[in-house]
């Protein structure tokens, strides 16, 4: 399918395929067939995010600064939370019931802020300071971690979120590793679960623009553990090194 939307994000589950496509959201299954379902009534959808059982699935809307929780089944809105005090919801990471919504406007600021969706009407409780725009996010465990966007060499924040509270962790250097996160898109970094072969979690960040190349760090000790380049950097001759 193609169309005309700021942003390319989908999400997956209960084996149906959600796009988000300016005011809409396109149903296909998961063999690439269009379905006939829709969403609408949406103003401005950025990104989704699906909950661990299927059943709901949440979407960034910018146009009504507000966060939509979806019925998978019935394809109803079925709640609408009220972003209006943090304009223009972008990205979204739902850790159980815990979404953390990045937020931001094209003139700023942005931010970060947490919604207890067990709640009726879940209050927003920032995370962090100000942002020039709206920040990447990824989850895992119990890490949250939070990418600047349109600055040159961004930092990633990372943040212990298991006690529900969100305390900073320490911070990933984007001088250090020249990293200049995608503005608006998840996939620029994501938070690799604890495994029984991995005793933490791992958080992978793809770089743009100035050196395609992916960087690994321990979520626990925000060292770095590996990292392999596609294409060569300008001033960097061997990334594998690090």
């Amino acid at each position: 399918m193609t169309f005309d939307s700021y942003t390319a994000d989908l999400a997956v589950g209960g084996g149906r395929v959600f796009v988000p496509a300016d005011d809409r959201i396109i149903v296909a299954d998961t063999g690439a067939n269009l379905t006939g379902s829709v969403v609408t009534g949406l103003s401005g959808v950025r990104e989704l995010a699906m909950n661990a059982d299927d059943t709901r699935l949440y979407a960034a809307l910018t146009g009504s600064n507000e966060v939509a929780e979806i019925d998978t089944a019935s394809l109803a809105v079925i709640r609408r939370i009220d972003l209006s005090a943090h304009p223009c919801p972008s990205t979204l990471v739902l850790l159980g019931e815990r979404l953390w919504v990045g937020h931001g406007c094209d003139n700023g600021p942005g931010g970060v802020v947490g919604l207890d969706l067990s709640a009726a009407t879940p209050a927003p409780v920032t995370v962090g300071g100000e942002h020039l725009r709206a920040p990447v996010l990824a989850a895992a465990g119990d890490t949250l971690v939070v990418g600047r966007t349109s600055l040159h060499h961004a930092d990633m924040l990372v943040y212990d979120v298991g006690g529900g509270t969100p305390e900073l962790r320490g911070t990933i250097d984007g001088e250090e590793w020249r990293m200049d996160l995608p503005t608006g898109y998840r996939d620029g970094t994501f938070v690799s679960p604890s495994s029984r072969r991995c005793t933490t979690s791992r958080i992978y960040a793809t770089a743009t623009s100035i050196a395609r190349w992916c960087s690994l760090w321990s979520a626990a000790r925000l060292g770095a553990v590996g990292a392999g380049q596609s294409q060569p950097a300008e001033g960097r001759t061997d990334q594998s090194k690090h």
